[in-house]
């Protein structure tokens, strides 16, 4: 949030900047933390991986919600922003992916990547064919078809809506998903990649972050016990004897009350997110998600030793961060 907003919502301005992006941070590095554990070193009874990957879009729905519905930001360069932010890593990944894996079980070709680089890819995968070394990119389309749908809910629905407009399609969301998975027993990836199903988890999000803006839900909001609790329930949510739907309604409702109370949460709750190696590998989570997969899809299938798939990932994560996504972002913002 900008000075002025945080100012508006009865925080103090300087602090509260300072320590949102430090804990908001720590959370995204626990969403990558909990990805590459589910994937290198699973859990039994619980797939970490797609709780992971929930974090996410919980927090992306309470940034955007900021971004668009209480910052009014202007949508030219909120969508240069994001392309800045997403697009460069991706590229190269693609590309570059495209010769490293050149050979081996997950090699692709270029129809494959460009679903990846057109943000098809989720439907692509259900409907035609699939690359495993791009699976991932699933949920990065999704996050991106629920930019270009906040972005066009900020200019065409009134603020006295936003909540009803938000939450009716949150329901329908949910609604989908529960129905092609129970009802026409699509299983996970025919039921969750597709954004009509999966895009609740944004909008869920940015419901409970544009509630905070009115007095009354603010004050429900503020018991330090409810970000916790929340996170736990959440959690427990996406054990494997929980129904695939419910990780994906009750789960996610909690994560997303989770992050969006994390301003009133304990000191320690936030201190340990604003843990310094926490925010650091938050920084880092865009590249290290993308370059999980593959290495993943050799443990998964190939029995490859996990520890070393994992310090590879990170060596190629570290050198897609330093020498593709942080120096393309900021040139991008500072030029474009």
């Amino acid at each position: 949030m900008t000075t002025a907003t945080i100012a508006r919502l009865g925080a103090a301005p300087a602090q509260a900047v300072h320590a949102r992006l430090l804990y908001l941070d720590g959370w995204r590095g626990l969403s990558i933390a909990l990805v590459l554990i589910g994937h290198f070193l699973p859990v039994p009874g619980i797939n970490l991986a797609l709780l992971g990957v929930e974090f996410f879009f919980v927090l992306s729905g309470r940034l955007m919600a900021e971004i668009l519905f209480i910052e009014n930001y202007p949508l030219k360069a909120f969508f240069k922003r994001r392309f800045s932010r997403i697009y460069p890593a991706l590229l190269v990944f693609v590309l570059a992916g495209m010769v490293f894996f050149a050979g081996t079980f997950v090699a692709y070709k270029w129809k494959a990547a460009l679903t990846a680089l057109t943000f098809t890819y989720n439907y692509v995968g259900i409907l035609i064919n699939r690359a495993g070394a791009l699976d991932h990119i699933w949920s990065l389309c999704v996050e991106e078809h629920a930019y270009v749908a906040l972005a066009l809910i900020s200019v065409l629905v009134a603020r006295r809506r936003l909540a009803i407009v938000l939450a009716a399609l949150a329901v329908l969301s949910m609604a989908s998903g529960a129905v092609s998975y129970w009802v026409f027993q699509l299983g996970f990836e025919a039921s969750y990649w597709r954004t009509d199903t999966h895009i609740a988890s944004i909008l869920v999000s940015a419901l409970l972050c544009w509630l905070k803006t009115f007095p009354r839900w603010r004050a429900a909001m503020q018991h330090p016990a409810i970000a916790p609790v929340a996170v736990l329930c959440g959690t427990l949510f996406f054990l494997d004897a929980v129904p695939m739907p419910l990780h994906y309604m009750a789960g996610t409702l909690f994560l997303a009350i989770a992050v969006n109370t994390l301003d009133f949460a304990p000191v320690r709750l936030t201190g340990l997110l604003s843990w310094r190696p926490a925010a650091q590998l938050g920084l880092w989570s865009y590249s290290l998600y993308l370059w999980q997969q593959p290495y993943y899809k050799f443990v998964y299938f190939k029995g490859s030793p996990a520890l070393p798939m994992l310090g590879l990932t990170f060596a190629c994560a570290l050198g897609s961060y330093y020498l593709v996504e942080n120096p393309a972002r900021r040139w991008l913002n500072r030029n474009w």
